[in-house]
């Protein structure tokens, strides 16, 4: 009965507000009567509204801080991955946290054997001018939080982000050697890093290595040959 009540009562306010204005009417007194405001945002709008509640995370190589004006940090920890030496290691870097949580009831022998191994990771720069006195320190990270974006992305062989994107940091392209046996992905590490105080013991395992250009299937110019080559991490 209720239904059928409320069909007639708003079918008569219709009716009088076509008589006296414009069909934009009948539409206000639908909002009215059911109480639903009418969106008149635009599309920017709505597209700036989604951006500012969103976030994207990124891995801030070489750091253990964030961009202050546009990230927040979310951990800080030790770059790992693995061994420069041995065949079918980690080939992905890991951030991984300074304080670890372990489960005991996935803990066997205590033994690596049979086992996939994670070992630090040491910048090995001691060819490398800029940043000699890195040499053998242990790589540290941090994991950032832009806000207010939704995307991330690393750029080799720039110092600039496109237009509207936000630069996080810029750096030294690394990676490892083609000398060795565990070939990994490069990454971005900061132009100014930091290492984990009082280690430069040289234990290897994860070896940063800086990334150069080589001439010929790379075009030369823009490119230069052996150049070391930068990098930079923007979001949008």
């Amino acid at each position: 009965m209720f239904k059928y009540t409320t069909i007639l009562v708003f079918s008569f306010l219709l009716l009088v507000h076509q008589t006296q204005g414009s069909d934009d009417d009948g539409q206000n007194v639908w909002n009215l009567f059911f109480d639903e405001e009418e969106d008149t945002q635009t599309p920017n709008e709505c597209q700036e509204r989604q951006m500012k509640n969103s976030s994207v995370a990124y891995t801030h190589w070489g750091r253990t801080d964030c961009t202050p004006d546009s990230s927040d940090i979310v951990y800080t920890g030790y770059v790992g991955g693995g061994l420069y030496s041995q065949y079918g290691a980690g080939t992905k870097p890991l951030c991984l946290p300074e304080s670890p949580e372990y489960n005991s009831g996935l803990i066997a022998s205590g033994s690596s054997s049979g086992r996939s191994v994670v070992y630090g990771a040491e910048y090995e720069t001691g060819s490398f001018a800029p940043l000699s006195g890195m040499n053998n320190l242990d790589a540290v990270c941090a994991v950032c939080l832009a806000r207010g974006r939704s995307t991330s992305m690393m750029i080799p062989a720039k110092r600039t982000c496109p237009e509207g994107w936000t630069k996080e940091y810029e750096g030294l392209l690394m990676g490892s050697p083609n000398s060795h046996q565990n070939g990994h992905e490069h990454v971005c590490v900061d132009a100014n890093p930091q290492g984990r105080p009082s280690s430069s013991a040289n234990h290897d395992g994860f070896l940063l290595y800086a990334a150069v250009g080589v001439c010929g299937s790379l075009p030369c110019p823009p490119y230069v040959n052996n150049d070391e080559l930068a990098c930079v991490v923007c979001t949008w």
